[in-house]
């Protein structure tokens, strides 16, 4: 295996396991909602929290695992910029694209899904402690 192969499968990977935190994380985050509305009809006081907090911890750990993850992959495209000379034209083509030249689609749902969780959590918080 050459170089730009490595480098290649490398960025491939971290992509994939993004997508794939993300799927399994939006499950048990949505898990988390669920149980968190159902506890919210009693009367108990401490169980609330568990739920509550478990999502809070739970989305932060996720934003920092895709966060490395990211750091991973654009490490690796980078290297591959300076092994496969098509890389630079493929970037130029991405420049001239409106969406894509914005950000890459791994970091926008890199990030996105696991900053709305966060967001989530503390207004459900924040309501809750108001």
């Amino acid at each position: 295996m050459n170089d730009k192969e490595f480098f290649y499968d490398i960025a491939k990977f971290e992509v994939q396991a993004i997508y794939q935190r993300n799927n399994f994380l939006l499950v048990f985050q949505s898990m988390l909602f669920a149980a968190t509305a159902l506890i919210a009809q009693q009367s108990v006081f401490f169980s609330i929290w568990v739920p509550m907090g478990l999502g809070l911890v739970l989305s932060i750990i996720w934003l920092y695992l895709n966060w490395l993850t990211q750091v991973i992959e654009v490490g690796a495209m980078n290297k591959l910029l300076d092994i496969d000379p098509r890389m630079v034209e493929l970037l130029k083509a991405r420049e001239s694209n409106f969406l894509l030249s914005k950000g890459s689609v791994s970091f926008i749902v890199a990030f996105v899904f696991p900053v709305v969780m966060l967001l989530c959590w503390l207004i459900i918080i924040f309501f809750y402690v108001a």
